[in-house]
């Protein structure tokens, strides 16, 4: 069984699998290119860099891909969110993600350009919002299972918990663009139960952080690889809970207030920037650290099912696994003896 493909405005990927945008130069124009041209769709990590660098990856990205489906995640929260968006006008990008808040605006220009606009969203609440917001052409479903900052009330609710509820509230409300379900999909078996459950495509992040084409630095790589998991913690100065890598400590993030470390204004609101809270870890610095090679004194974020990644592979590498069709999921367990049920939630749960 082949897996279909995914429209976002008049573009077509070959296949419903969407790379998400890793940001602090993660997802930069290689690996958005190595995605585009293996049939998916790509992702320029736009939060961190300065709008000309984003400029220049997106201008490289098509260069590497002319032909491929790609775009530019943003955050919302991000300092310089108005300058970056105009970038990705001006470049005339395939489409925008916006996450990590929201406003009617930057959806309205995207509209007003006629680039597509995809929400990033997390509740059934958000799901009413965005449904009635022009210029949203598709949105992300993405659970407590992603890595990085987390949108959903409970951090730990898992995509197969989360995307039905939200899907509901999206057609009730009269959306009718493609739902793409985010948060700890990492193989087949997820992409086909994604999909079996409405989903029209799926985004997936750490499994395309752990490729050759990725941006992180081989240290932070290994980081990854030899990690047992993330867990859930509440140290970033935008007040969201996040996910780390296990195991990380706050011990060694480099504090605002240290020798060496300025603020970068990355944030339109940081509670440790703008308050006596300053003791707390500059989020831009501690990122940038490990994605430069010093994981151990930065902070390296991840979905809970890293430690089940064990290489890193071409992004081709990638598509070839989750190409490879298998067995219907109910027959291939019961011949393995395995419970569906149990294993699904085992997934879906923090290690204790």
């Amino acid at each position: 069984m082949t897996l279909p493909s995914l429209t976002l405005g008049h573009k077509t990927a070959r296949h419903c699998i969407v790379q998400g945008g890793m940001s602090i130069r993660i997802s930069l124009s290689r690996l958005a290119a190595a995605v585009a041209n293996a049939g998916g769709v790509g992702t320029i990590g736009g939060m961190g860099i300065p709008p000309a660098e984003l400029a220049r990856e997106i201008r490289r990205t098509r260069e590497l891909s002319p032909e491929g489906l790609f775009g530019v995640n943003l955050m919302y929260a991000g300092y310089l969110f108005d300058q970056l968006l105009d970038v990705c006008i001006a470049e005339r990008v395939d489409f925008v993600a916006i996450g990590a808040g929201f406003a009617r605006g930057p959806f309205r220009r995207l509209k007003e350009a006629g680039i597509p606009g995809v929400c990033i969203i997390s509740s059934p609440k958000a799901a009413r919002i965005a449904a009635r917001t022009e210029g949203i052409t598709a949105i992300v479903v993405e659970s407590g299972q992603a890595g990085g900052h987390l949108g959903p009330e409970d951090p730990n609710i898992s995509t197969w918990d989360l995307f039905p509820e939200v899907l509901s509230a999206l057609r009730e409300h009269g959306f009718s663009g493609p739902v793409i379900a985010a948060g700890g999909i990492l193989n087949r078996e997820d992409v086909d139960r994604a999909l079996a459950m409405g989903a029209d495509g799926v985004q997936m992040g750490i499994r395309f952080g752990m490729t050759e084409e990725s941006a992180a630095s081989d240290a932070m790589k290994r980081a990854w690889v030899n990690a047992t998991g993330s867990q859930v913690e509440y140290w970033s100065p935008t007040g969201m809970a996040s996910r780390a890598i296990v195991p990380h400590t706050a011990e060694n993030l480099p504090k605002i207030t240290q020798d060496g470390v300025n603020c970068a204004l990355c944030l339109k609101v940081c509670k440790h920037r703008d308050s006596e809270g300053a003791e707390s870890h500059c989020i831009y610095t501690a990122l940038n650290r490990a994605q430069k090679g010093d994981p151990e004194n930065g902070l390296v974020f991840c979905g809970p099912r890293v430690g089940e990644i064990t290489d890193i592979v071409p992004v081709s590498e990638v598509f070839r696994r989750l190409l490879t069709p298998i067995a219907p999921v109910a027959a291939l367990c019961q011949t393995r003896g395995i419970d569906l049920e149990r294993r699904w939630s085992f997934h879906e749960r923090e290690p204790a």
